[in-house]
């Protein structure tokens, strides 16, 4: 993974300028009608949608100095968390199927950019995906960021990323 970020110091001069184009082309809508909430898909497992993710939270958050939250909503086949390699067993799947209310462990990544991760696969997130939990966590993190991208599982094979999908202002 490493190689591929746009931060690492081997990244590619193109690949880091395409996420910089990426992220302009986001900016307008956010000027102009205030999106903040995108969800990240692909069409079938393996197609780079997580990758994406990351890198584009890191050109946000980088390039254009914005406070990101990247969240893993990919609860059957999380992948954020091998990315960022961070520590602890709990996570976003946890803390919203707790009988207790429980706030997310959020790590900062850095400063402007903080991550809520997935740790164990979750066989049927259907109603974590669905919950009001889930609602108010997108809305509280809309008003507390300046972008949330969320991570979402491939729409081919699951229904999962069709219903996160409303909680978002676009998805690409």
């Amino acid at each position: 993974w490493k190689p591929k970020l746009v931060v690492a110091d081997e990244a590619d001069s193109i690949l880091v300028e395409q996420f910089r184009a990426l992220a302009a082309t986001l900016h307008q809508p956010q000027v102009a009608h205030g999106m903040k909430v995108v969800l990240l898909t692909s069409a079938e497992p393996g197609e780079g949608k997580s990758l994406t993710a990351v890198n584009l939270a890191l050109t946000l958050s980088g390039s254009y100095g914005r406070r990101v939250l990247l969240m893993d909503a990919d609860l059957r086949r999380p992948s954020l968390n091998r990315i960022a390699q961070l520590p602890g067993d709990r996570g976003l799947g946890e803390a919203l199927k707790a009988v207790e209310p429980q706030k997310v462990p959020l790590y900062h990544v850095s400063e402007p950019l903080v991550m809520a991760r997935a740790v164990r696969p979750d066989a049927n997130p259907m109603s974590v995906v669905t919950s009001p939990r889930m609602q108010e966590l997108i809305s509280h993190a809309r008003a507390r960021f300046d972008w949330v991208l969320i991570d979402a599982p491939p729409l081919g094979p699951i229904a999962d990323a069709t219903l996160l999908a409303p909680l978002a202002e676009a998805v690409l």
